[in-house]
């Protein structure tokens, strides 16, 4: 029974809250429930989101006698009512409900948002009333406030708010059904005007009539005080008419108005330029077009499509209004059809200028027509004329009807065009219509057609020759490549059998044929007739007699195509089995058939020649004992010969198919070595580079090689560094034995040597006659010679051998030199060279003096030697820092650039002393570079051919003492 009550108090309830949909009203009926019930007070605080309030009306009072007053309670102060605005459920405060209104059921994330709310920012308690209400999951709607609620009533409290929060729903929506109607019906009055102003501007065919029906529409329709027109005119953007409050005025020719719309900041040409309305308020106008302005100004373009044809400004005065959205699209909607109009009244203007030109041009039309070349037809509605050459095409008379035209003419009367045939000739007729007029032009294109056909031909068969160049291109032996020549060109020129022959040292060579041809090829051909005549041979009709060859074949037209290529000539024979007819064109075809055929051929034999040197190369590769290897930047394999596998026992195919590094093969102690000789190929592009080191064999034995390197990574054909090893063991082998050879040999003639230099000293001590002293001299000058070739070919031998000293001990070389320079005056006198000697204070040096003098001795030497009559040699000596400088410089004729690295070693001589017929052994520098190396020292050279050269020797003060 308790459930049945309460049910029935929520139904009454329920009518009374939606009974009606106004606040106000429905707190009133809630408290007459309410106080039917027991309820004494009752109040509605709603949410207002724009302010953040809590609006509520209250009511006091018992039956009909109650009050309603309205509180103001913003959400951000405290307070009960907002604390049950936030709560999840009802709360009591003494005697006192607050009941929380909320639209929809939800999370109520804000009732307690440090456990609820995963937005961020997140709320708390202390900041929700600042926070939660921008949260799109917010939507409490208010407080519903009892007092003195009985407790049989207090139950039903949250289904009260609940249907307290459904009523509130429907009055909201019937606020916005009741502000739709309102809005729809104002749009339905202002389109009416717009639907009679598009109609009165529809009538009008003058630009200003146009103009003046859209201004005081606006403003007598719209409420506009003030209205401006302007118009585009070229650059420009003019005032054309203004009404204000009643009264139109035009101002073209004298407004203010008068603005470059491109450039122009004033709003009405940013309107133009821009293309789009624009709303000002009045602070935002120029100085001069805020006076009189109401509170704000709208600038709406006048466009017509794409093309912008003036503005219009509307106001509504001074102390008017804003110009509110609804008034600037009724605007904007009025100017398009304005400029619709506006365009549609400019052309009508024009229209009816030409009209009246168009008269005054027929007459003179006709009279121009007739001197025209082409033909032309002109037709005014069915009815026309025709110049003469459209009568002569088409047979009709001066004055043309529709119908007199053949029929095939219709899609170029509707402005199309065509070609046809006409009176045995092609034409080609375009038509065009102008409003009532239509124009046939027939223009004489029976050449153009016959070019098109000869050209259409041409294209046919230079695409047939492209394709045999294409499939010849693709065979590789040269029986192929003459298959697909004459299968291709056979078919290209329908022919029934073709044979294409070479000839080469005087002998024809059948390179393919269609049939079976006898051996030797039957004479007289025609075949030798085109290639003595040198031009291809077109035959119609071809007797037996006149060719054995086709006359066995059995052919009675043919076509013969010569062709030569260097010492590549031969010829080419189509032949038919019925007589033929050939014109003029296909004849000259046959002269890029002879083109076709000795650029393929010839690329083909010299494919074969290039074939054969190939292999040879290989074969040559091979069977080297040199290995050739061709390395990128890197230092990786990019080719190796064939050697490679005989030589150090390698797979010549290992770098194809892994990256292989060349140094990896070289011997560890002789890695430096190489990887300097391989930067310094990197760094001369072009120049040639040498060296010596030792390679692993595939099975471990380290073989001495001599590198002989270039980078080529700039030639094309290479782009590579291209190096050649050559295997050093055979080399070395015979300098040992021939320095084992030499050593014997010198110790053998010292002894005979020390006994013919005695003999010669004692006889020098007797009385002879000059002629018997000038023998002995000679004696002895020639033993010394011979001991100083014995004494450098022993020390070049204890050199290799490793058993090469030098004796220290302090000393100072002055001197030493001085002596030597003596020694040397006289062959300078006989040399008729200047010697210069330039010896300063030298410190001590632990040297070996007799070794030190050799070294000066045979650098003096060398100098005389090459230094010619009128020459100077000059000797220098001088301290530098910890070093001693030695210097001996000569005005010879120089040494090469590309010799000086091999100068000092051993046996080598250069090509000047060769050319000269110096004599030496080329041992003289070999033997002083290591002396003055035994001393902690090292020689250079500085040398330009025809301007001499100079050799310095540097030792240091306290050089290492040498070891064993």
């Amino acid at each position: 029974m308790r459930l049945v009550g309460q049910l029935e108090i929520l139904g009454r309830f329920q009518r009374a809250l939606l009974r009606e949909l106004e606040p106000v009203q429905i707190l009133r009926n809630l408290l007459e429930v309410a106080t039917e019930e027991g309820v004494e007070r009752a109040a509605l605080f709603l949410y207002h989101p724009e302010t953040r309030e809590l609006m509520g009306e209250v009511a006091s009072g018992r039956g009909r006698h109650y009050t309603v007053s309205a509180i103001v309670l913003p959400l951000y102060q405290k307070g009960p009512v907002q604390e049950a605005f936030f709560a999840a459920g009802p709360v009591k405060r003494g005697e006192e409900w607050l009941l929380p209104v909320v639209g929809e059921e939800d999370s109520y994330c804000w009732a307690d948002p440090e456990a609820r709310c995963s937005v961020r920012p997140r709320a708390t308690r202390d900041t929700r009333a600042l926070v939660c209400p921008s949260c799109p999951r917010f939507v409490p709607k208010g407080v519903l406030s009892l007092e003195g609620v009985p407790p049989a009533l207090q139950p039903l409290l949250p289904l009260l708010a609940q249907l307290t929060a459904l009523a509130l729903k429907n009055g909201e929506l019937l606020a916005e059904r009741n502000a739709a109607l309102s809005r729809l019906s104002r749009h339905v009055e202002a389109l009416s005007h717009v639907s009679a102003l598009a109609r009165e501007v529809a009538k009008a065919l003058e630009p200003d009539a146009v103009l003046a029906t859209l201004a005081r529409s606006l403003s007598e329709r719209f409420g506009f005080y003030r209205v401006t027109v302007a118009l585009v005119k070229g650059d420009r953007l003019e005032g054309h008419l203004t009404v204000k409050g009643s009264s139109l005025y035009w101002t073209e020719g004298r407004s203010r108005i008068h603005l470059a719309w491109g450039s122009s900041p004033d709003p009405l040409a940013r309107a133009v330029r821009e293309r789009r309305t624009l709303v000002l308020a009045k602070g935002e106008l120029p100085q001069g077009a805020a006076q009189e302005a109401g509170a704000s100004v709208a600038y709406v373009p006048i466009l017509a499509e794409a093309e912008v044809l003036g503005a219009v400004a509307v106001d509504h005065g001074p102390g008017g209004g804003l110009v509110n959205e609804d008034e600037v699209r009724y605007v904007e909607l009025l100017s398009g059809v304005a400029g619709v109009a506006l365009r549609n009244a400019q052309l009508y203007r024009e229209k009816t200028q030409l009209s009246l030109a168009l008269a005054a041009e027929r007459r003179r039309l006709s009279q121009v027509l007739e001197e025209l070349p082409d033909g032309v037809v002109v037709l005014f509605g069915d009815r026309g004329f025709a110049n003469s050459r459209a009568r002569q095409v088409l047979g009709v008379g001066p004055e043309v009807d529709l119908m007199d035209l053949p029929g095939a003419l219709a899609p170029a009367l509707e402005g199309g065009r065509l070609e046809l045939a006409l009176q045995g000739g092609s034409y080609s007729v375009r038509g065009r219509r102008l409003e009532e007029m239509r124009l046939l032009v027939l223009h004489d294109i029976s050449e153009r057609t016959r070019m098109e056909r000869v050209l259409r031909e041409q294209v046919a068969f230079t695409q047939g020759l492209v394709d045999v160049a294409q499939a010849a291109l693709r065979q590789t032996g040269m029986r192929a490549l003459a298959e697909a020549i004459v299968s291709r060109l056979r078919a290209l020129f329908a022919a029934e059998e073709g044979v294409l022959l070479a000839r080469e040292k005087g002998e024809m060579l059948v390179l393919y044929s269609t049939c079976s041809l006898p051996a030797p090829l039957p004479r007289p051909n025609l075949l030798e007739q085109a290639l003595e005549a040198g031009a291809p041979l077109g035959v119609e009709a071809l007797p037996p007699e006149a060719c054995a060859l086709a006359g066995g074949l059995g052919l009675k037209s043919a076509l013969v195509v010569p062709f030569r290529a260097g010492g590549f000539e031969g010829g080419l024979l189509l032949g038919y089995r019925q007589g033929r007819r050939f014109g003029e064109r296909l004849l000259g075809r046959l002269h890029q058939v002879s083109t076709l055929l000795a650029l393929v051929l010839e690329k083909a034999h010299f494919l074969e020649l290039l074939e054969a040197e190939e292999e040879r190369l290989k074969a040559l590769m091979e069977n080297s004992q040199d290995v050739v290897y061709v390395l990128d930047r890197e230092g990786l394999v990019r080719f190796v010969s064939a050697s490679v596998r005989t030589v150090l026992g390698y797979d010549p195919e290992g770098y194809k198919r892994a990256p292989v590094a060349a140094l990896d093969f070289v011997h560890p102690e002789d890695r430096l070595a190489a990887e300097e000789l391989l930067r310094d190929l990197l760094a001369h592009p072009g120049e040639v580079r040498t060296g010596e080191f030792r390679v692993l064999h595939a099975d471990g034995t380290p073989i001495p090689m001599e590198a002989w390197g270039r980078n080529l990574l700039d030639e094309p054909r290479v782009r590579g560094v291209v190096v050649n090893l050559r295997d050093l063991r055979p080399r070395l082998e015979a300098d040992r034995l021939k320095g084992e050879f030499i050593a014997a040999v010198s110790h053998e003639l010292r002894t005979p040597l020390a006994v013919i230099m005695g003999l010669a000293e004692l006889l020098r001590e007797e009385g002879l006659s000059p002629s018997a002293q000038e023998s002995v001299d000679l004696i002895l000058e020639s033993a010394f010679r011979l001991k100083t070739m014995v004494d450098n070919l022993l020390d070049t031998s204890r050199l290799e051998a490793g058993r090469f000293e030098v004796a220290k001990r302090p000393v100072n070389l002055k001197p030493l030199l001085q002596e030597l320079a003596r020694s040397f005056q006289g062959v300078a006198r006989l040399s008729g060279v200047d010697f210069q000697v330039e010896l300063g204070e030298l410190p001590l040096l632990e040297a070996d003096p007799d070794r030190l003098v050799q070294v000066v001795g045979n650098l003096l030497s060398n100098a005389f030697k090459f230094t010619p009559p009128g020459g100077q040699v000059r000797l220098r000596a001088r301290p530098e820092g910890e070093s001693l400088l030695l210097e001996v410089a000569d005005t010879g004729p120089g040494i090469p650039q590309e010799e000086l690295p091999r100068l000092f070693q051993r046996y080598a001589r250069a090509k000047n002393a060769r050319a000269r017929g110096v004599s030496g052994t080329g041992l003289g520098l070999f033997i002083s570079k290591h002396i003055v190396e035994a001393h902690g020292g090292r020689m250079e050279v500085e040398s330009e051919e025809g301007k001499g050269s100079l050799f310095r020797v540097i030792l240091p003060l306290y050089g290492p003492h040498p070891v064993g």
